[in-house]
């Protein structure tokens, strides 16, 4: 078990910047903010502007970006084989990157954090999934386990939001499913999911059923209801439609809607009915002119962000059914692929990660 930290002068900035700053504490949330008409507003002007710059991981791709779930910290995963911690200032622009965490021996691909507890976890093209553990302040990590099994890349990493389990797609076209006890202490592979037919790109769980949800370039999407422990899954059903290959998922955070995104450069919506035995696909939204590989929902307010291979980001604004969207900003001051785009829990500002090996934020 190694402990990985910034320079020692680094570490000392930020020590006293965590005595002079309570703000940054644990114990303290991010602040809770209602969308504002004036945001919907500049989604509809158009008005969307990049205010950070990300530009730390020794000229590699920017392949995961995420917003911790409750402090004023955010994480980005590169080609590099690094996680880096960056503190956010109370406008939530970047302060500095307190921690580069080393461990992986080729690129993450997927960085997520857990939704209560003080821990994150990584993917990566070396084949494993690692588990970290937070420090008290979140300027750096311990890895506390090694998630092996799977035979090809780790693409995707996605915690249940409840229970103790952690879900991994890979290029080895599986899915694992992994079983952390109380303490965290160790962590087992309960289950493995072996019906795609191709390497799966990504995971991501319900956030309040019990489904878990993955994509893969056998152009499909499947949805598989887990049973009472969440330590096994069945397949319930498998959605077609895509033209190609099938790069992200996510749900909706209160509708029974389902956002994917695909090379065939599109993004489609899917309305799921109660029990998740059918879906309909209500809305295709075009306008990339290359693979759409991210999609993400704002979790309070009708807005779907999407990544694409054309190196920009685009912003739709949903519908009061959420059935259709309408894109209202085409964020474009990438060079390169936007790999992941994440948005902040309580405001409306997004994280976009590229090829270009930088991650910027914008509102």
């Amino acid at each position: 078990m190694s402990l990985y930290l910034t320079k020692k002068e680094e570490k000392n900035d930020v020590d006293n910047a965590v005595k002079s700053e309570p703000s940054i504490k644990r114990t303290l949330k991010h602040t809770s903010a209602v969308i504002s008409e004036s945001d919907f507003m500049r989604f509809e002007n158009s008005s969307v502007k990049c205010f950070s710059t990300l530009e730390e991981h020794n000229q590699n791709c920017v392949n995961s970006v995420v917003f911790h779930p409750s402090a004023p910290y955010m994480a980005t995963g590169g080609d590099d084989g690094t996680v880096k911690l960056w503190l956010l200032n109370t406008d939530c622009s970047v302060k500095k990157c307190v921690s580069t965490l080393k461990g992986h021996g080729s690129g993450v691909h997927s960085v997520a954090f857990h939704p209560s507890a003080p821990y994150m976890a990584t993917g990566s093209f070396d084949g494993t999934a690692k588990l970290w553990l937070l420090n008290e302040d979140y300027i750096t990590a311990i890895c506390v386990s090694t998630l092996e099994g799977h035979r090809n890349c780790v693409n995707s990493v996605a915690f249940h939001p409840s229970s103790g389990i952690l879900a991994t797609g890979s290029w080895d076209n599986t899915v694992k499913l992994w079983r952390l006890n109380a303490d965290y202490s160790s962590v087992i592979c309960v289950s493995t999911l072996l019906e795609h037919s191709n390497c799966v790109n990504a995971v991501a769980f319900h956030p309040s059923s019990e489904i878990l949800a993955t994509c893969s370039f056998d152009k499909t999407v499947k949805l598989w209801q887990l049973n009472a422990d969440c330590c096994q899954a069945t397949c319930v059903l498998t959605l077609t439609g895509h033209n190609s290959f099938v790069t992200s998922v996510a749900f909706h955070p209160s509708s029974g809607i389902l956002a994917t995104g695909s090379f065939d450069k599109t993004a489609k919506l899917w309305k799921l009915n109660s029990d998740f035995s059918h879906a309909t696909c209500v809305s295709t939204l075009e306008g990339h002119t290359n693979e759409v590989s991210s999609v993400a929902f704002h979790p309070s307010s009708g807005i779907l962000a999407t990544g694409s291979g054309d190196s920009t980001a685009k912003l739709w604004l949903l519908k009061a059914d959420c059935c259709s969207a309408t894109c209202v900003s085409t964020l474009k001051e990438h060079r390169f692929c936007v790999w992941s785009v994440a948005f902040h829990p309580s405001r409306v500002i997004l994280a976009t990660g590229s090829a270009d090996n930088t991650a910027k934020l914008w509102h």
